[in-house]
């Protein structure tokens, strides 16, 4: 061409059929172009060689033909059942029970859109990949929600199981077994979804391995081994009048509390913090306390029969007594000597654990009697004594009053009132009938609580037989 051109330059005289002769050539140029142009925009739109959906080769389809390509694997495959497992069980899933939709023209559109989006050189680059490697486009699959969520919500129902915890559990001859800890399994639903629609469009293997995920128990078998605790190694209990029905549920109430209470090996156990504010906003009804060696109404009244049934099983496991206060007048349920006194928010009972394993404590009221058992482990030859010694009984007095609706002479006793003592508590540990170990416990004194006598008018009033107390807090 560009020897061509010289030559016309060189001939003035065809520089005239040169013009003509260009002309024409862009003219046809023009012409080839704007067909080849008319021919592909009447032709119909084809996926390029190498595009696939779901495993279905596409390229040189047309969207129609994509279309029937791909209803037909719809039909043959996609909406057939798949199988679910999890070890030995297996589950059938219909893809219609989830509401399952395969949205065949927005995939076409995603295939025809390959090599024909962005830049002259980003469409330039797609298609020379897509025609040496292939593009595999997504199948667009939608599944209703509601349903899949119903769906793995009953699937779910049928895997899942709770973990349970270790446990001990006390025999009839007052052995402690283990109950083992159960690891429990839980369905990952997670990423399920997606691993469903990923062997929809397989037509063979169309199987999902479920994901399930081990659910540990918070307290392990290994945990309870470790605790010790292997029988009863000491029991006691105490009466009550459950015609007294307030006193009564307060009673049942504190033993519930402590009830199943694990105390550590070195650990100190407070009643107070066990039991809690004995009020009424705790559930705890009004019952006679004692106040200035009076029986009155209070709150929590009751509470410390508990304590003391406590206090004595305690003494018996040959535990150490770190806090126990007794009564101002000695109490009928417990013999003298072995009572301790409570007040919320002032006097507590505590003990503390100095052995090498675990104590529980199990306690419960009912039919008139409270039941306080200590399981731990303590040697079997071993036996724990509680020795009083009175040092002295105080008589209780007497104090009349008078009653004028009562005849001239006539006597009615509201109270017969209790004797006052002074008493030496000591505990004697034996091993293999041995005595080993005497220990003092406590020196206690309790007054004399006076009988309380009304009498008619006419007779001379009796002194009161002893003065009041200036401690009112009370006595429960």
């Amino acid at each position: 061409m560009m020897a061509l051109a010289r030559f016309f330059k060189n001939q003035p005289g065809i520089h005239l059929l040169a013009a003509v002769l260009s002309v024409l050539s862009f003219t046809f140029l023009f012409m080839l172009v704007g067909q080849r142009a008319g021919e592909a925009r009447s032709a119909p739109l084809r996926i390029l060689q190498g595009v696939r959906a779901g495993g279905v080769q596409l390229g040189g389809m047309t969207a129609e033909q994509a279309e029937q390509a791909l209803e037909s694997l719809v039909a043959t495959v996609i909406m057939q059942p798949v199988v679910l497992v999890h070890e030995q069980d297996s589950w059938l899933l219909d893809p219609r029970d989830i509401g399952l939709r395969a949205c065949i023209r927005e995939t076409v559109t995603r295939a025809l859109a390959v090599g024909r989006t962005g830049s002259w050189l980003t469409r330039w680059r797609e298609r020379r990949i897509v025609a040496e490697q292939g593009r595999d486009i997504p199948f667009v699959l939608t599944v209703d929600e509601n349903r899949f969520r119903d769906y793995v919500f009953e699937l779910a129902s049928e895997i899942d199981l709770p973990a349970e915890n270790a446990g001990l559990v006390i025999n009839d001859d007052g052995t402690v077994s283990i109950r083992r800890a159960i690891t429990g399994r839980r369905l990952e639903a997670a990423d399920l979804g997606h691993r469903i629609r990923q062997v929809l469009i397989q037509r063979q293997d169309r199987v999902v391995v479920l994901g399930v995920q081990a659910v540990m128990p918070s307290v392990s078998t290994e945990q309870v081994e470790a605790m010790g605790i292997k029988r009863c190694i000491a029991s006691y209990s105490t009466k009550f009048d459950p015609r007294n029905e307030a006193r009564a549920h307060n009673i049942r109430a504190a033993a519930q509390a402590i009830n199943g209470t694990l105390v550590a090996p070195g650990e100190v156990f407070s009643f107070n913090a066990a039991v809690g504010p004995r009020n009424e906003e705790a559930g705890y009804q009004e019952a006679p306390v004692v106040i200035e060696d009076d029986l009155v109404p209070g709150v929590g009244g009751g509470i410390c029969q508990v304590s003391s049934t406590l206090y004595n099983a305690v003494l018996l496991a040959n535990l150490r007594i770190v806090a126990r206060a007794n009564h101002s007048v000695a109490p009928a349920y417990v013999p003298v000597g072995r009572d301790a006194t409570v007040a919320y928010d002032y006097i507590d009972f505590r003990f503390r654990n100095d052995g090498p394993g675990y104590v529980m404590l199990t306690s419960h009221a009912s039919a008139g009697t409270a039941v306080v058992k200590v399981y731990g482990d303590a040697p079997q030859d071993r036996e724990v004594l509680i020795s009083t010694e009175i040092q002295e009984k105080i008589p209780p007095g007497v104090i009349r009053k008078e009653d004028m609706s009562l005849l001239p002479g006539e006597e009615i006793v509201d109270d017969e009132g209790s004797w006052g003592y002074a008493v030496n508590v000591y505990r004697i540990v034996k091993t293999g009938g041995v005595e080993t170990k005497k220990e003092l416990l406590s020196r206690d004194r309790y007054r004399p609580r006076a009988k309380r006598v009304r009498v008619g008018p006419g007779q001379p009033r009796a002194p009161d037989a002893q003065g009041k107390t200036t401690d009112t807090r009370p006595r429960l």
